[in-house]
């Protein structure tokens, strides 16, 4: 009896054991789901479950009026800790799903359910709300119906405020020749996947400079009208009005690409995952614009060249103002300062006759900005006098008109006497022509003006004219010849090269892809996510296009890895290859992904690539 009593003793000490380790392991078990709690209509959002366990199982519950996208994409993470010489080391495990909801109200997701040491450990609820977009398609998808709409057409599947073109001035009114700036923004609130055409307006009544160097699209969060928008600067423009009077500004039109996502199937599991997407074009045009251009008061300066702007300054020089009769001196003419530098007229200087006087040679020195070319014009003269004496370069004048002070004003410089000494080579006597109040004396000749024809009694002889076989004669028989052969040749061996270009992309192929690939790790560093999962794909697909001798046009996902075990890439890489690929495509649809799975996507394309180099 002594003995049983131990036996049950035992197996009752053992079970508490047992079930103490248990509760203490789930105890120790965190497992949470996070999502946000406002999200709007149609807009796709994560939901992210956590786990401090090594766990690759997860039940979610049903989810009704939920469309999961994508999912789950796993990411695993462990860390070490010593304290004391005691090693700890803890485990994350996150699980992301992207999901959609097409109706306004508000949804509960239940608990999701794990498995560990063969206990279920449940997490928290989550409780979303959903609200309407005020920016959403008035035309968008319900119910599962599908819209027909052809790829092409001008028709509009949006809300018109989707897409908006701001077209603005930084002065609604001017004179003549000052300097306006034209601003064209973009603001949307679709998805936009090209631009089929774009027509910016004419200037004809202006001269133009753009402003931008870098044409691309760059988005960024804005507001117009209240409303939260992603703005891009489409154009900016430097525009000096060459005629008064009330001038328009025609409006700008862009033909835009816009995807949709069209709804196929039901609201089941797995609604949204095979939805089909839809380029639609959508043309917007921006208001015209009107600008007041006021002209230029009357009566005008006599130096008055056309200059309009600020703080113009004017600057004359001669050197040197003491030279020898047949040495040049440098005459420089420059006008500094911002407004209509570009097209200004700069002063003429004139020179007594006795001075050779050459086309001048112009220089120029602007930078474009909102107030109009900033920066400085110089015209360089050269002249040379022909007789000694004291002469003077008459005063020059620059007139323009100041936008600030609303007058004009004129700046002078010289005049500039310059002495001229006589020349080593002057007092020869030697067909000099000196003035004397005016009036030229008698050329001196001196026996030495013509020169005596030399004559000789020249025996001349005939030549003989005859052209068969002579040089000339052979010389056409021959060259065609050899021209002709040099273009076989040459031919032949731009049909060699065209043959070897298949084989100089296979050798090219690795360090095209590095060059994409340091580009895209570039774009990590801004946090610029979509530019870099585009260039990542871009890099894959050029180096298996390059590598295979494969048109880019003839692969896709479902052919890729049936073309790269062809070519003896192993089952395993052609496998990370596709993955890497999907990768990317489900961060460019998801929200913003953190920065480290950037870095992890970077090292695995890197790594596939590199091993099937190898």
């Amino acid at each position: 009896m002594m003995t049983v009593n131990k036996h049950i003793l035992r197996f009752i000490t053992l079970s508490l054991i047992f079930c103490l380790t248990s509760l203490g392991l789930m105890a120790q078990t965190s497992f949470t789901g996070q999502a946000p709690s406002t999200v709007t209509v149609g807009e796709n959002f994560r939901v992210i479950y956590k786990v401090n366990a090594d766990v690759n199982n997860i039940r979610l519950p049903e989810l009704d009026g939920i469309n999961i996208l994508y999912g789950p994409s796993t990411q695993h993470s462990t860390s070490y800790s010593s304290i004391n010489g005691k090693v700890t080391t803890s485990v994350e495990n996150s699980f992301t799903y992207v999901m959609r909801i097409d109706k306004v109200g508000t949804y509960n997701i239940d608990p999701a359910t794990i498995t560990v040491e063969g206990q279920p450990v449940r997490s928290n609820a989550i409780t979303i709300n959903v609200i309407k977009d005020a920016s959403s398609s008035s035309n968008a998808t319900q119910g599962g119906q599908k819209q027909q709409s052809q790829p092409g057409t001008a028709q509009s599947s949006g809300n018109k405020d989707d897409i908006i073109i701001v077209q603005s001035l930084n002065k609604s009114s001017v004179y003549e020749g000052e300097a306006v700036v034209l601003t064209i923004k973009i603001y949307t609130n679709a998805d936009l996947n090209n631009i089929f055409d774009a027509k910016e307006p004419s200037l004809d009544n202006f001269v133009s400079q753009d402003l931008m160097e870098d044409r691309s699209l760059q988005f960024q969060l804005g507001e117009y009208n209240g409303r939260t928008y992603h703005v891009a600067l489409a154009g900016r423009y430097l525009l000096i009005p060459q005629k008064s009077g009330n001038i328009t500004i025609d409006p700008t039109e862009y033909e835009f690409g816009v995807k949709k996502r069209i709804r196929n199937g039901g609201g089941g599991f797995f609604s949204g995952f095979f939805d089909d997407i839809q380029i639609y074009r959508q043309r917007v045009a921006s208001k015209s614009l009107s600008l007041n251009v006021k002209p230029l008061p009357q009566p005008r300066p006599a130096g008055f060249s056309g200059g309009v702007g600020t703080n113009f300054k004017f600057n004359v020089s001669a050197t040197p103002d003491q030279v020898e009769t047949d040495n040049s001196i440098q005459v420089k003419v420059a006008v500094s300062g911002e407004g209509n530098l570009k097209i200004l007229s700069l002063p003429k200087p004139q020179f007594h006759q006795d001075f050779d006087s050459f086309d001048p040679k112009e220089s120029s020195n602007l930078k474009a900005g909102a107030n109009g070319f900033m920066g400085s014009r110089e015209a360089e003269y050269l002249i040379i006098p022909r007789r000694d004496g004291d002469f003077e370069i008459p005063q020059l004048s620059f007139s323009y008109f100041n936008t600030e002070q609303g007058k004009y004003v004129t700046l002078t410089q010289g005049p500039f006497p310059i002495h001229v000494a006589k020349g080593a080579n002057s007092g020869n006597n030697q067909s000099t022509q000196v003035f004397q109040g005016g009036q030229r004396e008698q050329v001196q000749y001196v026996g030495k003006d013509i020169r005596y024809l030399h004559t000789n009694d020249t025996e001349l002889k005939s030549k003989d004219d005859f052209f068969l076989f002579s040089g000339a004669f052979w010389t056409c028989i021959f060259c065609p010849l050899a021209i002709l052969i040099a273009c076989f040749f040459a031919y032949r061996k731009k049909i060699k090269d065209n043959a070897n270009m298949m084989a100089v992309k296979k050798r090219r192929a690795n360090k095209v892809a590095k060059k994409r690939l340091k580009k895209a790790q570039s774009f990590i560093t801004k946090n610029e996510r979509e530019n870099f999962f585009d260039e990542v794909m871009r890099a894959m697909w050029g180096y298996l296009s390059d590598k295979l001798s494969i048109p880019m046009s003839e692969l896709t996902k479902d052919n890729a890895r049936e073309k790269m075990l062809e070519h003896s890439i192993s089952e395993a890489d052609a496998d990370e290859f596709i993955n890497v690929l999907d990768a990317c495509e489900f961060a460019r649809y998801a929200p913003a992904e953190l920065s480290d799975k950037m870095e992890d996507i970077y090292n695995r394309a890197a790594d596939v690539i590199g091993r099937m180099e190898k």
